[in-house]
């Protein structure tokens, strides 16, 4: 299973970020869903960019297409990891 993982402190910001990541794809999906894959990734890149949250283009049309082709979408979310912790 492919995993979009967000690297960074959004989790503390937002602590129901999975719940709003999930409820954004679905209406970026619905939104879009008479539109090329091309663009429902535009739509999905900026619904997520609205609540705070950055994917390249190439991250979300591949979110559009697995989404499009039946299979789950997990969005991993973990803690940056700052160079002077290492």
């Amino acid at each position: 299973m492919t995993e979009f993982r967000i690297t960074h402190e959004i989790h503390e910001v937002h602590p129901d970020i999975r719940e709003r990541l999930t409820a954004t794809t679905i209406e970026a999906i619905n939104e879009s869903s008479a539109r090329s894959a091309e663009d429902a990734a535009l739509v999905l890149r900026h619904k997520l960019g609205e609540i705070g949250v950055h994917m390249s283009e190439e991250a979300c049309l591949a979110a559009i297409e697995r989404i499009r082709s039946g299979k789950q979408l997990r969005f991993e979310i973990e803690r940056e990891i700052d160079e002077d912790e290492v």
